[in-house]
């Protein structure tokens, strides 16, 4: 029985919100450029857009969109705004709304940023006049920006007898209606498209058509074409019999309707061009078509006159085509003389200049006389043109049209002929001609690419067989070339003959159709590069309504009477329409049709236009030809491109994650929901076995395969599409204009052709829709295509033999095994047309050829077993030859359909009992770490490499990559497929750790469960499998920590989250390095300094990286218990009045840190400050582990921890002997205690100068007491036992926290809670209050630590001026026994200011903060000494063997290298001083806030996505150079976490008042 009850699996889908997070300046990510949201009936859904806060675009972000967000009704250029909010999220913005209705949108975001400044990341401030740049920021002007659009598609929802009808499910059939005959006898036609399984028929142009009688020429775009009704009929009757077929379609039939849209051109003999030629591009609205024309009509007047020129009027070889375009060139280009359209008139010119000599005032500007004077040969030249031409343009509209300035002309001459008028005449005709001869060779240019395209033409058209002029004369029914231009008859007298000279609509080879070639930038139809269309006219619609207003309303009633009929819209020629005018008429269409289906032909010939195309129109599929693959292997090429993904693709389920969308519709409520990315993608396509204008099989392959390229396109996974006649095999590309014959009434359609086997393909392509899992492959001739259902596993298998021109009848082909499968056949069949058959001859009724469909037998089906478990052998059947098709059924053996279900249920109730301490086990632990624990280490995956850690976490890493991505390829999935290992250690390792936490168990078990279920399926599905159960887990696992870390900073948003698990991540237990000698719980837990390098025995537990980083780490994340656990276990261990720097469990502590007590003290006023028993701590009793607080004592002996002593009596222990004084020598020194220590290292000394400053000092220049704690070890390099960084003396940071002890035990000795002496007794005797001792230091540290920026104030402070490396900062160090040292810049001074900010003066640590921003601030963390000393080396290298006394063994660590947890106290420190400035600003405060808030998380952009992609899901204790990775670094540091964390939390709180300002501002 199991062990967990699986529930019942929820009727309804969820309420998904599909996210798509959006660049750092607002943008849409390149690889999101499509996205295409699916539109599910049943499913409820939301489009939300994220911006990170800090981000360039997170400044007051607005949405603009023109979905209709207030339910109005849709207009493309309305926008509407949304203000990004916080939501629940203090380092995300987002916007988000409900989708409702399908359709293309577009949005962008605007947002304003401040002005950026060179100085804002330099050392710019020199003396103490000078503005800060960093406080100055916040004060700059805003500038609006905005992105670019961008766009969003929603599909439309089809439904057919009243169920949904998926997109992939369409199965659609192309007619034209007048080979259908009357619509009343359309019946038996409809009829037998249903009964061959489609359920959408597409017709061709239904409307009148012109004189060409093409389908696509129409006469009348308002009314359908009379042969479709009998008798005298209104275009009003016509339109309701139409609707009343489309009602029996639907209703009767099963069938959909779309109907093809001509937009773009009309017939050159529609009668209402004689009223509005205006529609057209004639040479009036466009008279840059002049010389086209005049070409046009003398072609036309030569091929009627060929005979007079001596010509034969039949070409029949290339040299025929050759002596034809000689003709041309002579009795048609040349007496043309087009190149007068090109040139200057230079007699004109130059009797216009001659006057303006004489009238005109105009000079040259001394700028341009001093350019010309500089200029020689050709640039000389350019210049003169540019100039004398000035602003006269000319766009070929008129002979000798291009002119030149004749004022401007004269003033240059002028120049140059020294006022001389005859001189000045001659230049200019020099000049003239100088200018003409570039417009000379332009037209040169012009008429080359004219006799090229003529020539290319007539060889098309006169030599290839297929043409309609192959074999015709050249004369006046078959002129030389098409010609371009229509001339209409007026209606009316008086109009003028430019007015109805008309283009015709053609295309042009690769050309770009985003441009209009009609347009006045175009010479298309002057060089004959149009390849026209002689039966329609080009319809000159401009770019908006009002530039042809009865065109634009003419084409909107003809597009609204077939949206109130037809279900979708195919739009012919899509790629020559104007985009513009697509736009607004399907914008028309939807208003009356909102789930208008939209499908077009695009012949761009690049992916990025028809992207265009796609976003703007809306369209739901583009038209794809299989009949464009020229071999088997393109053939599966083409199937795999067009849709679905790969067997085994990991679930989409696990991109899923619950969360809440708040629905602004319904007053704010919030919905669960499930957020899941957006995934950018391909536009849908609808792949047509062969279209109703491409070749058929029979001609362009061969008959046989026609079922094969069937199948294969019924398999593929998107919408397919088919021509009428091609099931029936007719035997070549009918002719839309010239076939009258009609199609044949099918009683029964099965019989003829594929019918049979067409049919079932076309039902089965409905109903594995939802079978998006794909696998093509191809194989010599063999095309094979495996479809199954994500879910239940069931699949369909295709085998199809291609029967291409010229392939073997016999190839090689490899019987699939399939692992773990059931195979049932569903049908086999071969086509096999009869040999030299040819269709019946019929002048009324077209027919197909003679065929056969031959059932084929079933094959043979074995099932054996080897080492990957048990398979099916799918073997073809006997006479399997070209056309033959082979489909079954698979089902997965032993396979649970509801396994995703089962996996993905019951994982809370597995981790509801984990504590944090399990759940460090379960999901965490480095190899170090479990190999101390339960003997065994880190999972190594071949190809791979060992994981970051033992836990789940050690494999989501990976997985958080590989699921997005789809990545089946990577070497953990290979690694998958090939054995169970990866499962059996997951569970057996949690079996192993129940021995520690019993909570545990049930989660081993869960495991269990679900591997024994995974264990069943086929090893190619282990991944899928396998991702889902661990992100299952995975997000269970983080719900349980967060939970058990309450707090608004942690579940504030996800980059708090992460961080907040390096809490978990961080707090574990391992035998070798508890908090104590003698544990009381076999699973206590210590706090790890960093993984993977701090793990295990003394090195795992340190005092300052434990208290520096607790307030984060444990108080901010509700771990009181834990947090007073290490303040306690450090507190026994007490001794010379110092906290160790190593607890080693307690049992050999080392007290060789200085700064690791003030930690230690800082930690104790937070925990009593934030824990619910408050100052209540300060009297809690804490065993002594050396009774007398000096003399070392054995661990177990019994004087070990017989003494105890309260928080408040350690507390004042520690400033009692720091007040006196300490010196000892370390217990143990010598090497066995420290092996790179030289001697006097070991000796320790702290006292503090009460005479002069009150300060805490101590060390010497051979050991080093604080955090920079690197010492030397390379005897190559003469540097072990030699510190890199004493900083002897009093240090920044230490007296920064000295000073915040004191104030705190003072202010718990004036308000009476301190319950011990209110004094201590300085070295001389003399008696110290608390108040006295923290007035001293406050009074002191401005004049000892300040560098003033003026060199003459350097006598009021304690500066040596000669050793200032940079001014305007607070030393380092004072005191230090080499005194350069204390004058060094790092980054220590923000540690003072956050824990005691009242020892600065404002002024001067806003400079000195921007000092930090400008030189010490780096991407991650911060730099740990000014790039411009001397011994700045910023690469970190343990390994480095040189002899380089400044970088070998890395001693260099601290010297540049950029360490993380002082970015955290850096940015409280700005935040605390940015707003006690700004403060003072008074109504200016406010508004900067926002700003202040921008720049804090600005800074924290590059650790959210660093801790988002590590593999250690944590933040690094250091990188090199400009955030450079450190491999010598830990990956996760406890007080990079915990640092960071408790800046979070105090920006949190100016949150709260930059939502009032926001809130000011809606």
């Amino acid at each position: 029985m199991s062990r967990f009850a699986t529930p019942n699996q929820p009727d309804r889908p969820p309420f998904m919100v599909w996210n798509l997070d959006l660049n750092e300046d607002g943008t849409t990510p390149k690889d999101k450029s499509f996205i295409r949201l699916p539109s599910v009936l049943s499913q409820s859904c939301a489009i939300r857009f994220r911006i990170l806060i800090g981000s360039t675009a997170s400044i007051d972000a607005t949405l603009h969109t023109n979905y209709p967000l207030d339910g109005s009704p849709y207009a493309r250029t309305k926008f509407h705004q949304k203000r990004f909010n916080f939501g629940s999220s203090q380092t995300e913005l987002i916007c988000e709304f409900r989708i409702q209705r399908p359709g293309p949108y577009q949005y962008y975001v605007s947002y304003k940023s401040v002005d950026g400044s060179d100085d804002d990341r330099t050392d710019s401030i020199s003396c103490a006049t000078d503005a800060n740049p960093t406080l100055d920021r916040i004060y700059r002007a805003f500038k609006s920006r905005r992105t670019p659009i961008s766009y969003f598609l929603v599909d439309p929802q089809l439904t057919l007898a009243g169920k949904p009808l998926p997109l992939d499910a369409i199965a659609l059939q192309s007619v034209s209606p007048k080979w259908l005959g009357p619509m009343k006898s359309w019946s038996p036609h409809l009829a037998a498209s249903s009964k061959m399984g489609y359920n959408m028929l597409h017709f061709i142009p239904m409307q009148q058509r012109g004189g060409s009688d093409s389908p696509y020429s129409l006469f009348n775009q308002l009314e359908l074409s009379d042969e479709l009704f009998e008798g005298k009929t209104t275009a009003e009757q016509k339109d309701q019999r139409l609707r009343e077929t489309l009602l029996e379609m639907v209703h009767k039939h099963r069938l959909l309707g779309v109907t093809d849209m001509v937009w773009n051109h009309t017939a050159y003999n529609s009668d209402w061009l004689r009223d509005h030629p205006e529609a057209g591009f004639n040479l009036e609205n466009s008279p840059h078509l002049r010389g086209a024309y005049e070409l046009d009509a003398a072609l036309v007047k030569f091929s009627r006159d060929l005979s007079a020129y001596g010509l034969d009027r039949m070409v029949h070889t290339p040299e025929d085509v050759d002596r034809l375009l000689k003709a041309v060139d002579e009795h048609v280009v040349q007496p043309l003389r087009l190149w007068e359209f090109y040139v200057i008139n230079v007699e004109t010119a130059v009797e216009a200049v001659r006057e303006a000599w004489d009238t005109a005032a105009e000079t040259i500007p001394a700028e341009d006389q001093l350019a010309l004077e500089k200029l020689s040969g050709d640039e000389r030249s350019e210049w003169l043109r540019a100039y004398m031409v000035g602003s006269n343009s000319h766009a070929l509209s008129t002979r000798f049209g291009r002119t030149i300035d004749p004022a401007r002309t004269a003033a240059v001459l002028r120049l140059l002929a020294h006022d001389d008028k005859d001189s000045a005449m001659v230049q200019l005709r020099g000049l003239l001609d100088l200018l003409n001869l570039v417009y000379y060779r332009e037209y040169d240019a012009d008429v080359a690419a004219i006799r090229t395209n003529i020539g290319e033409r007539v060889k098309y058209e006169r030599l290839d067989r297929g043409s309609w002029k192959f074999g015709k004369p050249v004369d006046s029914s078959f002129q030389i070339v098409d010609p371009l231009f229509t001339t209409v008859e007026a209606r009316t007298e008086g109009v003028p003959d430019d007015r109805l000279h008309l283009a015709n609509n053609g295309w042009i080879w690769g050309g770009n159709p985003l441009d209009n070639f009609a347009g006045p930038q175009s010479k298309a139809y002057l060089q004959r590069a149009v390849i026209v269309w002689g039966d329609c006219v080009k319809l000159n619609y401009g770019t908006c309504p009002q530039d042809s207003p009865w065109l634009w309303e003419h084409m909107r009633q003809y597009t609204l009477r077939m949206a109130r009929v037809f279900h979708g819209f195919r739009i012919d020629n899509c790629h020559s329409t104007p985009i513009e005018l697509a736009e607004y008429l399907l914008d028309e269409a939807r208003k009356i049709n909102p789930n208008l289906y939209v499908i077009a032909e695009l012949f761009t010939g690049s992916e990025d236009t028809d992207r265009v195309f796609v976003q703007r129109l809306g369209i739901n599929s583009l038209i794809r030809e299989a009949m464009q693959a020229w071999d088997s292997h393109e053939m599966s090429r083409l199937a795999h491109r067009h849709g679905g993904r790969p067997i085994g693709s990991l679930a989409i389920d696990c991109l899923g994650e619950p969360g809440v969308f708040v629905d602004d519709e319904h007053g704010a409520a919030h919905i669960d929901a499930v957020v899941a990315p957006l995934s950018g993608s391909l536009p849908h396509a609808m792949f047509f076995d062969c279209t109703h204008d491409n070749e058929v099989p029979a001609q362009k392959r061969t008959a046989e395969d026609a079922l094969p390229n069937a199948a294969i396109v019924a398999m593929t996974a998107c919408a397919s599409g088919s021509n009428r006649g091609y099931d029936e095999l007719y035997p070549e590309l009918l002719n839309v204009v010239h076939e009258h014959r009609r199609y044949a009434e099918l009683e029964d359609p099965l019989s003829v052709g594929l019918g049979e086997a067409k049919a079932k393909l076309n039902r089965l392509h409905a109903e594995i829709a939802q079978y998006q899992e794909v696998h093509v492959h191809h194989e010599t001739e063999y095309v094979t295509i495996h479809r199954v259902h994500p879910v239940t596993r069931e699949g369909v298998l295709m085998v199809a033999h291609c029967a291409f021109k010229g392939a073997p009848s016999q190839s090689h082909f490899d019987n699939p095994k399939l692992y773990g499968t059931a195979v049932t056949l569903e049908f086999a069949y071969r086509l096999r047309p009869e040999a030299g058959g040819h269709a019946p001859v019929d002048d009324s009724v077209l027919h197909g050829l003679p065929s056969q469909l031959e059932h084929l037998a079933a094959p043979p089906i074995h099932q054996h077993r080897d080492d990957r478990g048990m398979f099916t052998e799918l073997r073809l059947p006997e006479n399997f030859g070209p056309g033959s098709v082979l489909v079954v059924r698979t089902r997965l053996i032993d396979f649970k359909p509801n396994l995703d279900w089962k996996i993905r249920t019951c994982a809370d109730e597995a981790t509801a009992r984990l504590t944090l301490g399990a759940l460090n086990a379960v999901l965490y632990r480095c190899d170090a770490e479990e190999r101390d624990t339960i003997g065994e280490g880190v999972y190594d995956v071949p190809n791979l490499g060992t994981l970051a850690y033992c836990g789940i976490q050690g494999w989501y890493s990976h997985l958080k990559h590989i699921i997005p991505n789809n990545d089946l390829g990577h070497p953990l999935c290979g690694h998958l497929r090939q054995g169970y290992w990866a499962l059996d250690y997951v569970s057996g390792r949690l079996h192993k750790y129940s021995e520690y936490y019993p909570e545990i168990a049930p989660l081993a078990a869960w495991f269990e469960e679900r591997w024994a279920l995974v264990k069943r399926v086929p090893n190619f599905l282990v991944p899928r499998y396998f991702a889902l159960t661990m992100h299952t887990a995975y997000q269970a696992l983080v719900r349980r920590a967060l939970k058990l870390m309450p707090g608004k900073v942690v579940n504030s948003s996800r980059f708090t989250h992460e961080l907040a698990l390096t809490s978990v991540q961080l707090l574990g237990h391992v035998n070798s390095a508890g908090l104590r000698p003698i544990s009381e719980s076999k699973a206590d837990c210590s706090m790890s300094a960093g993984l993977p390098h701090f793990t295990t025995h003394h090195m795992r537990c340190w005092g300052r990286d434990v208290f520096i980083a607790m307030e984060g780490l444990l108080l901010a994340t509700g771990r009181f218990d834990e947090a007073r656990d290490h303040i306690i276990a450090f507190g026994s261990t007490l001794k010379h009045g110092l906290i160790p720097n190593l607890l080693d469990t307690g049992r050999f502590p080392r007290y060789n840190a200085r700064d690791a007590t003030w930690f230690w003290l800082q930690a104790v006023q937070a925990y009593s400050l934030h824990a619910p028993e408050g100052l209540g701590f300060l009297s809690v009793s804490v065993p002594r582990r050396f009774p007398d607080g000096e003399t070392f004592v054995e661990w177990d002996s019994d004087e070990a921890y017989s003494q105890s002593s309260t928080i408040a009596e350690l507390i004042h222990e520690i400033m009692v002997r720091h007040a006196q004084g300490i010196s000892f020598r370390e217990w143990n020194a010598g090497p066995a205690l420290d092996s790179q220590m030289r001697d006097e290292g070991f000796n320790v000394t702290i006292g503090v100068d009460f005479a002069s400053n009150g300060f805490v000092s101590g060390g010497n220049q051979w050991n080093c007491g604080t955090w920079m704690d690197k010492m030397g070890s390379s005897d190559k390099a003469g540097i072990r036992g030699v510190p890199a960084t004493p900083r002897d003396g009093a240090d920044v940071e230490i007296v920064g926290l000295q000073k915040s002890a004191l104030r705190w035990i003072s202010e718990l000795c004036n308000s009476g809670r301190w319950v011990l002496d209110d004094a201590v007794v300085a070295p001389d005797g003399s008696r110290v209050t608390y108040s006295q001792w923290n007035q001293l230091v406050h009074d002191s540290f401005e004049r000892y630590f300040w560098i003033p920026l003026d060199t003459q104030d350097d006598a009021e402070y304690h500066v040596n001026s000669a050793l200032v490396n940079r001014r305007g900062i607070y030393r380092d160090t004072y005191g230090s026994s080499t005194e350069w040292t204390d004058y060094q810049f790092r980054p220590n001074i923000a540690i003072a200011m956050t824990v005691a900010p009242e020892l600065f003066n404002p002024d001067h640590a806003l400079v000195c903060l921007h000092k930090m921003c400008a030189v010490l601030a780096a991407p991650l963390g911060m730099r740990t000494l000014d790039p411009l000393d001397m011994r700045y080396r910023p690469y970190y290298n343990n390994s480095d063997d040189s002899s380089d006394a400044l970088v070998a063994q890395g001693i260099n660590y601290h010297q540049g290298p950029e360490w993380l947890w002082l970015t955290g106290y850096y940015l409280r420190a700005l935040l605390r001083l940015m707003r006690a400035a700004v403060q003072k600003k008074g109504e200016e405060a406010e508004s900067a806030l926002r700003t202040v808030y921008h720049e804090l998380h600005a800074n924290m952009v590059n650790l959210k996505h660093h801790i988002a992609n590590s593999a250690y899901a944590g933040l690094p204790e250091l990188t090199n150079k400009d955030g450079a990775h450190c491999h010598d670094s830990c990956e996760s540091q406890a007080w990079s976490s915990g640092c960071l964390i408790v800046a979070l939390h105090e920006i949190s709180q100016l949150e709260v008042a930059v939502h009032k300002v926001l809130d000011s501002h809606a």
